[in-house]
């Protein structure tokens, strides 16, 4: 009889870095807060959180996926390198997760009769998958990187609001923008944190201060008690940090 293979979720939830997932879940609400100034509607907020974690996991599946060869000399530890998981079914999971993120935004979209949300969906899933697939190490992987943090915001302030003329849409544009930029900088330094364990605690760091600035966006948009409930998202991230290496 056929033995089944024991999985391993140990190497999948460091693959998945789920320390990171909540700094794509408070990106996406503040986003939303800042065109709605309010929690509601609740379901929609819900699915494009489920959309954020959807293609953030994905991004980081097929990250180690095209970065197996690479890592195999500077990170062998590493769930692929390392044995622990298969290159193949990191890719399929991967392009699963891709696709289940586009899916739930389309359900948005449907839910809410504009077709926005499922747009920055496509795009930032066309980015994500851009990226891993050569992008990364060219000059402009950056840029790739900040407009993908730059989409996930605009995803949360997709819904409900015009982008291009509504009151809200200059201050959603505006903290997008910020947080690309501010990305762009993080995967500049990230390049180099394999020549240093110190860089790689700073890299996580400033991966961890995105919940800090989407906390405060939140308590400006939606009151003190919204950036609080933005901010509690840390503690599991710290949490999480502490076994599951966040770079």
């Amino acid at each position: 009889m056929k033995s089944v293979e024991r999985i391993d979720w140990l190497a999948w939830w460091q693959l998945l870095r789920v320390a990171n997932v909540f700094t794509a879940m408070s990106n996406v609400i503040a986003g939303f807060l800042l065109v709605h100034r309010d929690w509601q509607p609740i379901l929609p907020l819900m699915l494009l959180v489920l959309t954020s974690i959807l293609l953030y996991e994905a991004g980081m599946v097929l990250n180690d996926a095209c970065d197996a060869e690479l890592d195999a000399k500077e990170r062998p530890e590493r769930p692929i390198p390392s044995g622990r998981v298969s290159k193949q079914n990191a890719l399929r999971v991967g392009i699963a997760l891709l696709v289940g993120g586009v899916f739930t935004a389309c359900v948005v979209s449907w839910l809410r009769n504009q077709w926005l949300t499922a747009q920055i969906s496509i795009t930032l899933a066309a980015t994500i998958v851009g990226y891993n697939i050569g992008v990364k190490s060219a000059h402009f992987g950056p840029l790739a990187m900040g407009g993908c943090r730059f989409m996930n915001v605009l995803l949360g302030a997709s819904v409900g609001a015009n982008l291009v003329i509504s009151t809200e849409a200059p201050a959603a544009w505006v903290y997008a923008a910020l947080i690309g930029v501010y990305t762009m900088g993080i995967t500049i330094l990230a390049r180099r944190e394999t020549e240093s364990s110190f860089l790689r605690a700073n890299v996580t760091r400033l991966i961890q201060l995105f919940i800090v600035f989407d906390a405060t966006v939140s308590a400006l948009a939606a009151g003190w008690l919204s950036g609080l409930a933005v901010l509690s998202l840390l503690i599991p991230t710290r949490l999480l940090a502490r076994k599951l290496p966040m770079t």
